[in-house]
């Protein structure tokens, strides 16, 4: 193995809404009523993971990086000024060809926390925050048909992309060829 990348650490965050806090296992308890609701999961796929199993992605989530180095894992649960816990955003952070790093960006909102902006407003936050610790490009990956996650990509600057992955189309804050 080579040289070992180091990537950004997340840290918390603020917005006019909104705290954007570094995910940790205690969050599996505020975050599994809203995510074990099968809605948020009908662009994703999937299931809803049992508390114990949400518990365990959150610890290794929180640890930052891919076990092998590949990649560093920047996960923060979205957390609205009332105390409610509305989502989470999260980036995967590689490097790439044309850029040193890039990022591929998520979100997901609870289901009752959706269309009043909290997404857009806690991604750009994020995004900006990474361009200040060195990543230069970003992508997402979203389902043709959700248009909320498309909203939000837009709000934050990407664009489709003529690139897809699985059921999902690749979009970026440029126009230049996947990184």
């Amino acid at each position: 193995m080579g040289t070992q990348l180091t990537w950004p650490v997340a840290t918390y965050l603020k917005t006019p809404r909104l705290d954007l806090e570094p995910i940790r296992p205690e969050h599996a308890e505020e975050a599994y009523p809203w995510m074990s609701d099968d809605r948020i999961h009908a662009f994703t796929g999937g299931k809803p993971a049992s508390l114990e199993d949400l518990r365990t992605r959150f610890a290794r989530q929180a640890e930052g990086h891919a076990p092998d180095g590949s990649a560093g894992w920047l996960n923060w649960m979205i957390r609205h000024r009332t105390g409610r816990v509305v989502g989470t955003v999260q980036a995967t952070v590689t490097p790439a060809r044309r850029v040193p790093l890039q990022a591929r960006l998520a979100w997901v909102l609870a289901y009752e926390a959706q269309g009043h902006g909290f997404a857009r407003e806690a991604a750009a936050e994020m995004m900006i925050w990474l361009r200040g610790n060195g990543v230069d490009r970003f992508t997402a990956a979203i389902h043709p048909r959700h248009s909320a996650s498309k909203g939000v990509a837009r709000a934050i600057g990407m664009h489709p992309t003529i690139n897809v992955e699985g059921e999902e189309l690749i979009w970026a804050d440029d126009t230049v060829g996947i990184g």
